[in-house]
């Protein structure tokens, strides 16, 4: 469908420009770039293998990337309509159930197709050749992306080749990977577009010839060699490469035309003086410590001192914390203990507060909030933890939008799926009650579309919401069938039973209320007040002394009884003369 829209507006820039000469405007070059294959570029001179070796060590750089990959992929993710009808002339997509095109007017109307989803369902929900689930690749794949700002996703294909006409005639995905970011590199020209360096052949991967060259064909099947996107220098003493559609590469923090820019990088000073911190309280509490310090001791004697030190060795060996006590000989005959200080303590070295520090530095950028690390001890105000938790779905879901919006539709092109998407679940669960209240007005707005004579549907969708579709019923239908609940059809005339229309001629008709009958349910608010304020002017007239206060002058029997009688009580006041006297006792006083 993508390739006939594209035909489709070829086909009219085509027509346009027919008969006049064409220029373009200059691409930009970039001289930092040369044409073939890129590198990353290394802030600081770090490597790639350095960045993701500290994110793995440092124990709090660690534990946030885990917290924000894990909330994530929480929820999982559903297959979910594009549209519920597209227009086949201009490819308009509908989100409701409608006859006719709004744009073109066109009434060539098509629904998603569920035979899409049938090899691509199937294939994400197998393991690959590594025994990898899909959800398992797509955490690879975050995690590269908060330590690299670089994913990479290889998609496996199997070529289909026809043997007489040596043509492909089709391919299929047959598994998916995940791209290691330190062994692959993108191949572009000098503008920063993909290819334009080398050309292979999708049958025989090892036919690579350059763009210098003139051979255009492979030598062993005759084949077009193709355009070549990226290349892997980890294979074995040989360079793999891939094709376009083969590799889908995505960025998070920094999208460029090549490569994004690590976060890792920009926090390398800080996570390394975590780990700096970390190794010297490792170096303070073990066995290879630096003492707090030193007693001198001032004497005379200083070979009775040889004999100590090696007894203060073995005191050492057996207690690490062993206060180690020296002479020191002088010849004025003065003598003295003194008291050498190695070592501050934390506190002095003010190591908490500078810990703290760091930390929320490097969990600030990822936008994970202290109460997702187990610290709530900082809880008030605006630390409360109801805004910490938003500060962190909010990371989630800028994380949701790169799957959404990038990965995931590349992925449905490659698989040739255009009615479907690939979604993933709301991070945070939205209230059980709050859902349903959200439900029941959807229900309460379908019975009013009822009434003004639409047909509503139920859609199903994946996050498990009522949600419905409206749509305008065939005039010849809508006669035949009689409204519900007895009221007058949509088309005018009076209702059966001989119903009262409601004041100003137009809109619903009264329904007749029977004696001991409940209203319906169905009744909107705005009628129900018109039907409360015609009961309510029933009852003051009769108290007015009109013509319906005197029995005598009645045309008809009173409800309840046979035989109208003046000593009666009235008939009973029905369900509506019932709930206009509330109304209208409610603004007086008791006893009044």
């Amino acid at each position: 469908m993508a390739e006939e829209k594209q035909s489709r507006i070829g086909r009219i820039i085509s027509s346009i420009g027919n008969g006049f000469r064409r220029r373009r405007t200059p691409a930009p070059q970039m001289p930092l770039w040369t044409t073939g294959i890129q590198e990353p570029v290394l802030v600081q001179g770090i490597t790639i293998p350095a960045l993701y070796s500290v994110a793995n060590e440092n124990l709090i750089l660690r534990t946030v990337l885990t917290t924000l990959q894990q909330e994530i992929f929480r929820r999982g993710f559903y297959w979910e309509k594009k549209f519920h009808k597209r227009c086949m002339d201009c490819n308009k997509e509908h989100q409701h159930d409608v006859e006719q095109c709004f744009d073109c007017d066109g009434i060539n109307l098509e629904t998603p197709d569920p035979n899409e989803l049938v090899y691509p369902r199937w294939l994400i929900d197998q393991r690959n050749s590594m025994e990898q689930t899909f959800m398992d690749i797509l955490r690879e794949i975050e995690y590269d992306l908060n330590i690299m700002d670089d994913g990479f996703m290889i998609l496996i294909k199997e070529y289909y080749q026809d043997p007489e006409t040596k043509e492909i005639s089709f391919y299929r995905v047959k598994e998916i990977i995940r791209g290691d970011p330190i062994f692959l590199r993108i191949i572009s020209d000098k503008r920063g577009v993909r290819g334009g360096r080398y050309r292979a052949c999708p049958l025989h991967r090892d036919v690579v010839r350059s763009y210098a060259e003139e051979e255009k064909n492979c030598e062993t099947c005759g084949y077009v060699l193709e355009d070549v996107h990226y290349v892997n220098t980890a294979g074995s003493g040989k360079t793999q490469y891939y094709l376009e559609g083969e590799v889908i590469h995505v960025s998070k923090y920094n999208p460029s035309k090549l490569y994004g820019r690590s976060p890792v990088s920009s926090l390398w000073r800080q996570a390394m003086t975590l780990t700096a911190m970390d190794n010297y309280m490792y170096t303070a509490y073990s066995k290879r410590r630096m003492p707090k310090g030193l007693i001198s001791v001032t004497t005379d004697n200083l070979e009775s001192m040889k004999s100590f030190f090696k007894s203060m060795d073995e005191k050492l060996e057996r207690d690490p914390h062993y206060i180690p006590k020296i002479g020191i000989e002088s010849n004025t005959g003065k003598g003295g203990v003194n008291w050498v200080k190695f070592m501050d303590t934390l506190e002095e070295m003010q190591y908490l507060p500078a810990r703290d520090e760091m930390r929320q530095r490097i969990a600030s950028f990822y936008g994970v909030s202290n109460v997702f690390m187990m610290d709530t001890g900082k809880s008030g105000g605006l630390n409360n933890e109801g805004m910490q938790i938003l500060v962190t779905n909010r990371a989630v879901e800028f994380g949701h939008k790169v799957y959404t919006e990038h990965l995931f539709p590349r992925l449905m092109e490659q698989l040739d799926v255009s009615d479907w998407q690939l979604t993933l679940y709301p991070n945070e669960e939205e209230d059980e009650v709050t859902r349903l209240r959200r439900d029941e007005m959807e229900v309460n707005i379908a019975q009013r579309m009822v009434m003004l004579g639409y047909e509503p549907e139920l859609v199903q969708e994946g996050n498990r919401d009522v949600r419905f579709i409206y749509k305008k019923p065939d005039p010849a239908q809508q006669m035949q069938q009689p409204p519900p609940g007895g009221g007058m059809p949509p088309g005018g005339g009076m209702p059966p039973g001989g119903g009262m229309m409601p004041p100003g001629g137009g809109g619903m008709p009264q329904p007749q209320a029977n004696p001991g009958q409940l209203p319906g349910r169905n009744i909107p608010p705005q009628l129900a007040g018109v039907m409360g304020g015609q009961a309510s002017a029933g009852a003051r007239s009769m108290s007015d002394g009109g013509p319906n206060s005197s029995p005598q002058n009645r045309t008809s029997m009173g409800s309840g009884s046979p035989v109208s009688s003046v000593q009666q009580r009235g008939s009973t006041p029905s369900p509506i003369e019932q709930a206009a006297r509330s109304i209208s006792e409610s603004g007086r006083y008791k006893g009044a």
